[in-house]
């Protein structure tokens, strides 16, 4: 993959990364699920946050 690609999924799963490590998850199964769920949830809010300022 390239540095930019590596770049932009770095920056996409940064939420999910912060809340884990918040908590003190370490690698395992639960960590994954919460990391999906926490990026979930934060660019669910920022697209809604995008499309209402657009229109």
């Amino acid at each position: 993959m390239s540095k930019v690609g590596s770049s932009l999924a770095r920056l996409f799963l940064m939420p999910g990364d912060i809340a884990c490590v918040a908590i003190g998850l370490d690698h395992d199964d639960k960590q994954e699920l919460v990391r999906m769920l926490i990026n979930s949830l934060v660019w669910i809010i920022v697209g809604m946050a995008v499309a209402v300022a657009v229109i």
